[in-house]
């Protein structure tokens, strides 16, 4: 047997219409189901993000950042376990650095929480066995991450000193400003309509001529390849090969420039271990030593 159900006029009914003046509507306002879902979520991501049980959703870019629904995020873990009062802190992540890709190859993907929220101000529930207390708190940055995107110039090869007070004068605030949460750039592209991911057709000018400014010194391991200067590359640090601003290109070695996230092909290179090889032999000289 079928029902049917005769619902009211809603832009006409005396009552509903009374019931917006109360609520401080204009009569003439109207939303959709659809709408005041995107805003929920909009409100969510924006203060207590939205866990994410699907770990696909969230998609890295070529520049190592991260992306949810089309948008850059920050990504982290909510449940922090306590054990005899002990409590480690999570650190929050800004980049597909190997940390995040690791965790997530361990299978623990159920745990995280993906937010823009700009203050470092993070909602984490600490659980001691059955009980769970709900409490904002501050987190500091993952260090790997700030490699990853060489913030601020960050480097394996600082001292730990230094490296913590990267950690500390991180702010969410200066990493959306230096990559927005909105992937439409300025020039109204996006991912799907920016230009090719090519080397400019001067290309092997600006890498000669930054080189040249670095002194054909690697900004990674420090060895210096002035006599050896088809040893030494210029590397784009967000992974974008047509943007050459000097904040995005650094000189490296052969060795440091394979070792970078996602160059993996560069071992396929004619003669690279050779190339490598030789650059060990020089820093033996120059007696630098690398982890």
């Amino acid at each position: 047997m079928m029902i049917t159900i005769k619902l009211p006029n809603f832009f006409k009914s005396s009552s509903f219409i009374a019931l917006k003046s109360r609520m401080g509507i204009d009569k003439n306002t109207y939303g959709s189901f659809g709408n005041s879902q995107a805003e929920r979520n909009r409100v969510k991501l924006e203060t207590i993000g939205i866990e994410v049980e699907n770990i696909s959703d969230i998609v890295p870019l070529d520049d190592y950042t991260l992306t949810y629904n089309g948008e850059r995020i920050i990504v982290y873990i909510r449940d922090v376990n306590q054990y005899n009062n002990e409590v480690k802190l999570p650190k929050f992540h800004v980049a597909n650095c190997k940390t995040l890709q690791q965790m997530i190859k361990d299978g623990r993907k159920r745990r995280y929480v993906v937010s823009k929220n700009t203050e470092n101000s993070f909602h984490l529930n600490f659980i001691s066995g059955n009980s769970v207390k709900k409490e904002d708190h501050a987190l500091s940055v993952c260090k790997n991450c700030l490699e990853i995107l060489r913030w601020d110039g960050y480097s394996q090869g600082w001292n730990s000193e230094k490296k913590d007070e990267c950690v500390s004068y991180f702010q969410i605030r200066n990493f959306f400003s230096k990559y927005p949460m909105s992937l439409i750039d300025k020039k109204g592209f996006s991912d799907k309509s920016s230009s090719f991911n090519q080397y400019s057709n001067d290309w092997n000018n600006i890498s000669h001529i930054y080189k040249k400014s670095q002194k054909w010194v690697c900004e990674q391991c420090g060895v210096n390849l002035i006599h050896s200067k088809p040893l030494i590359h210029t590397h784009h640090i967000n992974g974008q090969k047509n943007e050459n601003d000097d904040s995005n290109l650094m000189a490296l070695c052969v060795c440091c420039h394979v070792s970078q996230p996602m160059h993996d092909h560069m071992l396929n290179i004619p003669d690279i271990d050779s190339s490598i090889k030789e650059v060990l032999k020089i820093r033996k000289r120059q007696n630098i030593i690398c982890n």
